[in-house]
C-alpha cells in the first residue's frame, strides 16, 4: 500500500460563544478522506472501530458471530476471512488517500501457491484473499504484489478534482467554497457577530479519522464532537427505527421468498429467537460485504446511520452543471452505486448488488514460477496468463457466484443478530436465561422478501432488538 502522510491540516471556523465547529474549509486531501467512507463495506467500518462499532446496532453481532462459528460452517475457510475482512472494491483507489486507516488488507496482494509445479503452466490460479486452497491441498499462502498503476491525473484527488476548495457544514454536507454557502452558514446558525468566531488548524492523523468515522456513524454534529473531544452521545443523536416502505415497481418485489419459524413471547410480543436455514443467514452475512453507500442506496436515503445520510447526498451537488467537483461518472459511482469485489456477492442475493469483474494478468515473460524468481524459464511458456479463483468454491474455479455458509444447516439467530447453529438444548437454555415460561411463548412462521430484508438491513444498524422490531412492526402493518 502506498504509503499515506501521517497529518494532514484542516481548517475550521469556530463558534467560541457557542464551542462549536460552523465549517471546515478542506481541499481535496480531507474531502476524499470523508468520501472513502462510503465505499467501505461495513464489515471493514466494524474490524476499524472495534468495541467504538457497538455505535452500529446489532449487525456488530453478526460480525461477532462469524469469528465465533466454526470453520466448518463455512463453504470454505477463506469465506470467514472474506466476511471479517471483505475488501473494498474502490481499494485501488483509496490506497492513494493521504491519511489511509484501512491498512490490513492491501488490494495490490495476492496468493499463490507455494508449490513451483503449480505455477509453473501457461494457467496459474492466484487469490486475492487469504486461506484459499490450492488444487493440490495447499494453502496458497505465497504473497506477491502487483505491480502498482498511476490511476490519478496531476494535481486530481482520489475522487476530487484538484485545486478547489470546499465547505463541509458540522452535519457533514459538502458544498463548493462561495461567499453565498458561507453566508447561508452563518444564517442557519444565528450567528450575527463576527467576533464570535476563530479561525483553528488542526492535524488529522489516523486517530482523528477513527475517531471522525465513529462520530459520523452515531452523531449529528461530528466535526464539533472530533474538535471539541466529546466522546459521548447527545439527544437527539440517537438512530429511530422506521419501516422501510413496501418495494414498488418490482415483480415479487415482497414475495416471501425464504420461510423462518419465529419463537415470540404472547404477552409482550418480542422474539427470542428465529430457526432458519443457510439461506438466511446468508443474507445476514451479506450486511458485512456491502459498502456504506450501497446500504444507504437500498434505505432510500434515509439510513438512521449518522451523517452518512448528509455526505451521500452532497455527492449530487458536487456532480451538478454548476459544479463539477467529482472526476468522474465511473467515480461518482464508486460512491453513490458502490460494488463488491470479484466474488464477494452472497449466494442468495435479496438485496441486488452488482461485483466488479475479475480480470486476467499476464506474466511479461514466462511462467509466473520463474516470473516470481526473476530466473529464465525453463518451462516453454512464452507468457503465463492468472486467473483469479472464487474463494467460495472448494475446488478451483473461476466462475462467480457460490455461498458462504453451508447448505443442509439449520441455525438460531437471536432478537439481537447473534448467529449460531441450531441446538434444542441451547434453545432451551436461552429460555431460561430469559426467564420466559413455556406457556408464554408461539412459534409463527413468517416469510422474508425483499421488504423485510431491507427493514432487516434497517434494524441491524440502528437497534438491538432486530427481529421484534422487524416483524412485530410488519404484523401491525398486516393488521391495519
Amino acid at each position: 500500500m502506498a504509503a499515506s502522510k501521517e497529518k494532514i491540516s484542516l481548517k475550521l471556523l469556530i463558534d467560541k460563544q457557542q464551542s462549536r465547529v460552523v465549517f471546515a474549509e478542506s481541499d481535496k486531501d480531507f474531502l476524499d478522506i470523508l468520501l472513502s467512507f462510503l465505499t467501505m463495506p461495513t464489515g471493514t467500518v466494524i474490524r476499524l472501530l472495534g468495541q467504538d462499532s457497538l455505535a452500529l446496532g446489532c449487525i456488530t453481532n453478526v460480525y461477532k458471530s462469524v469469528e465465533g462459528l466454526d470453520s466448518q460452517v463455512f463453504e470454505t475457510e477463506a469465506c470467514k476471512s472474506m466476511l471479517l475482512n471483505p475488501l473494498n472494491a474502490a481499494g485501488l483507489r483509496c490506497e492513494n488517500l493521504a491519511v489511509n486507516v484501512d491498512d490490513k488488507i492491501n488490494p495490490r496482494t495476492f496468493f499463490t501457491c507455494p508449490e513451483s509445479d503449480c505455477c509453473s503452466k501457461a494457467t496459474c490460479y492466484y487469490s486475492s484473499v487469504p486461506n484459499v486452497r490450492c488444487s493440490c491441498g495447499k494453502e496458497m499462502s505465497y504473497a506477491g504484489t502487483w505491480e502498482k498503476r498511476d490511476m490519478n491525473a496531476a494535481g486530481d484527488g482520489v475522487f476530487v478534482r484538484g485545486d478547489l476548495k470546499f465547505i463541509i457544514s458540522d452535519e457533514l454536507r459538502v458544498m463548493p467554497a462561495s461567499t453565498a454557502v458561507i453566508l447561508s452558514l452563518f444564517s442557519k446558525h444565528g450567528i450575527t457577530d463576527g467576533r464570535v468566531l476563530e479561525e483553528r488548524i488542526v492535524d488529522i492523523g489516523r486517530d482523528e479519522v477513527l475517531n471522525l468515522l465513529r462520530r459520523t456513524l452515531i452523531s449529528n454534529t461530528p466535526l464539533t464532537d472530533l474538535f471539541f473531544k466529546i466522546s459521548s452521545m447527545k439527544e437527539g443523536d440517537v438512530p429511530k427505527f422506521l419501516l422501510v416502505p413496501k418495494c414498488e415497481g418490482h415483480e415479487n418485489s415482497d414475495c416471501e421468498e425464504m420461510k423462518v419459524k419465529l419463537l415470540r413471547t404472547k404477552y409482550t410480543g418480542r422474539f427470542v429467537y428465529m430457526e432458519c436455514d443457510e439461506k438466511v443467514v446468508e443474507l445476514l452475512f451479506s450486511f458485512l460485504i456491502l459498502p456504506v453507500g450501497a446500504v444507504i442506496k437500498f434505505l432510500g436515503e434515509n439510513s438512521s446511520m449518522g451523517c452518512f445520510d448528509n455526505l451521500y447526498e452532497s455527492i449530487e451537488t458536487l456532480c451538478s452543471r454548476e459544479n463539477v467537483c467529482i472526476k468522474s461518472d465511473e467515480h461518482k459511482a464508486m460512491l453513490l452505486s458502490p460494488k463488491l469485489a470479484p466474488f464477494f456477492a452472497a449466494k442468495m442475493q435479496i438485496l441486488k448488488i452488482e461485483e466488479t469483474v475479475s480480470r486476467a494478468r499476464a506474466t511479461k515473460a514466462g511462467c509466473y514460477s520463474c516470473f516470481r524468481k526473476n530466473t529464465n524459464c525453463p518451462h516453454k511458456v512464452n507468457i503465463a496468463t492468472c486467473k483469479e479463483l472464487n474463494p467460495k468454491f472448494p475446488n478451483k474455479m473461476s466462475e462467480s457466484g457460490g455461498g458462504y455458509a453451508k447448505g443442509q444447516c439449520k441455525f438460531m439467530v437471536t432478537d439481537d443478530l447473534d448467529v449460531s447453529l441450531f441446538s434444542p438444548l441451547a434453545a432451551v437454555h436461552m429460555m431460561k436465561d430469559l426467564g420466559v415460561s413455556i406457556g408464554n411463548l408461539k412459534e409463527e412462521e413468517v416469510g422474508i422478501g425483499e421488504t423485510q430484508a431491507l427493514n432487516l438491513l434497517k434494524a441491524a444498524l440502528c437497534s438491538e432488538t432486530a427481529l421484534t422490531k422487524v416483524f412485530s412492526s410488519n404484523k401491525r402493518r398486516r393488521a391495519s
